[in-house]
């Protein structure tokens, strides 16, 4: 059976009025609807597609139903975003988003950017989620590298001083506590410098490698209860391995990896990646250390 291209599926407590929501409010477009409602596929932009779906009991009709239209939607590998969760979307122009957004009533935004990195406008919505809309800014090799190195400090003044209870406070019920912000940052840093290496190593050949799942990853490996310590030690060093190879080897953040899917990724794109992954963690521990006076 053919698959749609959407993995995005959003689940709705009141099904009209969140089409309704999205189609008015924020200017998404309804490209089919389920003949007995509770699903429907939107488009966000010239290419994103998403699924609403009823979220709470249904008939097993309706069941069945909704889920022959989720299986011709959407991507075999999909993501359902709880309440609460922030969305990424990504998009070619903020300021459009933007733009649009106003002409639809939406008078105060909230925006944020950090320069050669991303520029995003925060969307609150109903269905308890909030919409970050995020464009991608170009940086220069220097301050790529700048940025990934910075990271060093900002992490390790982030935990300073916490004690291991400390560590485990959040920023609301049912978020990742500091020590899982700090396990998971680092472990995406390891999946991703295997990549760099072999980029640096073998400039140009394919990559293979298994996709990473968060959520796996922080059950398996105890993240709600392991010491960060070393870790944190280990993110130093990791960086300082990378930044000292990119320094010795000429051209180093221009050399490239083909993922799978047939997509060049230079070193340049996959530090800048882990820079901003983890300045986004980074923030979001400074933000719980403000919330509980740390």
């Amino acid at each position: 059976m053919n698959h749609g291209k959407a993995k995005l599926v959003l689940q709705v407590d009141n099904f009209q009025e969140s089409v309704s929501f999205y189609i008015e409010q924020l200017g998404w477009e309804l490209v089919e609807a389920a003949s007995e409602g509770h699903a429907a596929l939107l488009r966000i932009g010239l290419n994103d597609e998403v699924v609403l779906k009823q979220r709470g009991q249904l008939t097993k009709q309706e069941h069945e139903l909704q889920e022959a239209y989720l299986t011709r939607w959407l991507q075999p590998k999909s993501y359902s975003p709880k309440a609460g969760d922030l969305v990424y979307i990504g998009v070619s122009s903020v300021k459009e988003v933007e733009k649009s957004l106003q002409e639809n009533g939406w008078n105060e935004l909230r925006k944020e950017e950090e320069p050669g990195h991303i520029r995003k406008v925060i969307v609150p919505a109903i269905d308890g989620y909030t919409f970050v809309f995020w464009e991608e800014l170009f940086a220069s090799d220097d301050e790529i590298r700048k940025m990934y190195a910075d990271g060093i400090d900002e992490l390790e003044c982030a935990v300073d001083g916490l004690s291991d209870e400390q560590l485990n406070v959040t920023e609301a019920p049912g978020k990742w506590s500091i020590r899982e912000q700090v396990l998971h940052l680092i472990d995406l840093e390891l999946v991703t410098i295997h990549k760099v290496k072999f980029a640096l190593a073998e400039s140009g050949r394919t990559y293979h490698g298994n996709p990473f799942s968060q959520d796996d990853w922080s059950v398996s490996l105890h993240y709600a209860s392991r010491p960060i310590t070393y870790e944190v030690q280990l993110f130093r060093s990791l960086r300082q391995h990378i930044l000292g190879l990119c320094e010795h080897l000429p051209g180093a953040l221009e050399r490239t990896v083909i993922t799978a899917n047939n997509r060049e990724e230079s070193v340049a794109r996959l530090l800048k990646m882990m820079a901003g992954h983890a300045r986004h963690h980074v923030r979001a521990v400074e933000r719980i250390r403000e919330l509980h006076g740390y």
